[in-house]
């Protein structure tokens, strides 16, 4: 009698396997690189916000950015010019927001990453809207560069 199934070899089997753990690992490659864009970009928005926040606030004051030196920012949420102090929430997605000066004369907010795997980048927006970026997430690295 003759035996005429067919069907794969284990070699065969093997190489579609290894095919396939390559694209996934590509994928997943791909999909952390997504996620950290997706952070910075809203890390950005958000000081802009902030900063479209102050510069609201100063219109309404003959140009002052606030009336004394400031911790948080619930003055320009009390005046209408902030919806939420973001600095109190804590963490929002992989940054947290903090104050690096707020006075009569400007502001200096901050966004600091969380987890270096999850951003490349600390963020910086000073008086005037300029925003500024560090070329590490270490929480010590405060060398902030003007890259926009």
């Amino acid at each position: 009698m003759k035996n005429n199934i067919r069907g794969f070899t284990l070699i065969e089997i093997m190489i579609v396997l290894a095919i396939i753990a390559l694209l996934v690992s590509m994928a997943i490659v791909e999909g952390v690189q997504f996620r950290k864009q997706a952070n910075e970009s809203n890390a950005q928005v958000n000081l802009n916000t902030i900063a479209t926040g102050f510069e609201v606030y100063a219109a309404r004051h003959s140009g002052v950015y606030a009336q004394g030196t400031e911790s948080n920012l619930e003055f320009l949420v009390a005046d209408g010019c902030l919806f939420q102090d973001l600095v109190n929430i804590g963490q929002i997605g992989n940054f947290q927001y903090t104050v690096g000066s707020i006075g009569p004369g400007g502001y200096d907010m901050r966004a600091m990453a969380v987890n270096p795997a999850l951003s490349d980048h600390n963020y910086q927006i000073v008086t005037g809207g300029q925003l500024r970026r560090t070329d590490t997430p270490s929480p010590s690295d405060t060398d902030f560069k003007i890259f926009k």
